[in-house]
């Protein structure tokens, strides 16, 4: 039987330059490269809240186009970059709100991951719980083959409050997130938009640029931990060897 062809895989570096650097990048210089000729084209001065709306509208459409074109191109969601639209256009949105304050920016940078957090621990009893997809992938991990071997030696038992283990630390790694983007955010981004919307992008950027150090080392580092542990269980549950258990190593017999 023939296999069907595996699915294109998403380019990690386009993900970040398009989710995450490119909107830094505009968000942080776009005043200097693009103001004046904005500003004239417009017909509108520099500092005006058009022109800002304009920079940060160009800046959230880094992460939606990529969004989209990884889509039209796989032909499957791709979870992570709906993620990052949506975060994107979340941000654009307080910023481009009559009347938004930096009250708001901070309590919907810390809505998401609280809310997927929460999501988490919540489908942890359903059919399509959310640690499958950040942890026990099929992308990742050939789930047929190791819930096959958990039924063999009658091990799926185990299996499964390991799963929970690691939901609860995944789960820990969206509050922690939660938590630190709160009051990064108040700490950096402290300009009220309506008052000055160049001044706001620019904080918005420094914030995502100082993300990366302060929470996302942080929780990279408890999701790697929860994935060791998830790994260490399938060698020890089923017998499998690392290489056998992951997607991308050497095909073997299941039996």
């Amino acid at each position: 039987m023939t296999e069907n062809p595996p699915a294109k895989k998403e380019n990690l570096w386009l993900n970040l330059g398009f989710n995450l650097l490119l909107p830094i990048l505009f968000l942080r210089k776009g005043d200097d490269w693009f103001g004046p000729s904005l500003s004239e084209n417009l017909n509108a001065p520099q500092e005006s809240t058009l022109v800002g709306t304009v920079m940060l509208l160009i800046a959230i459409s880094f992460p939606i186009g990529y969004g989209t074109w990884d889509f039209i191109r796989r032909r499957k969601w791709n979870f992570l970059s709906i993620l990052g639209a949506l975060s994107a256009l979340l941000t654009g949105g307080i910023g481009l709100i009559p009347g938004a304050t930096v009250s708001m920016f901070a309590i919907k940078e810390a809505a998401l991951p609280a809310v997927l957090g929460i999501l988490t621990v919540i489908t942890l009893k359903t059919k399509r719980p959310l640690v499958h997809l950040f942890l026990y992938n099929p992308e990742v991990i050939r789930v047929d083959l190791v819930n096959q071997r958990l039924n063999e030696r009658g091990t799926k038992g185990d299996f499964d409050k390991l799963l929970q283990k690691c939901t609860w630390l995944i789960a820990l790694t969206f509050i922690l997130s939660a938590t630190l983007n709160y009051f990064l955010s108040r700490w950096i981004v402290v300009t009220e938009p309506a008052i000055d919307k160049l001044a706001f992008n620019d904080e918005v950027g420094r914030m995502m640029g100082w993300s990366f150090p302060i929470i996302s080392i942080p929780c990279m580092v408890v999701s790697a931990y929860a994935f060791w542990l998830l790994i260490r269980g399938i060698r020890s549950l089923t017998g499998l060897e690392l290489e056998d258990a992951m997607a991308q190593g050497p095909k073997r017999s299941a039996s």
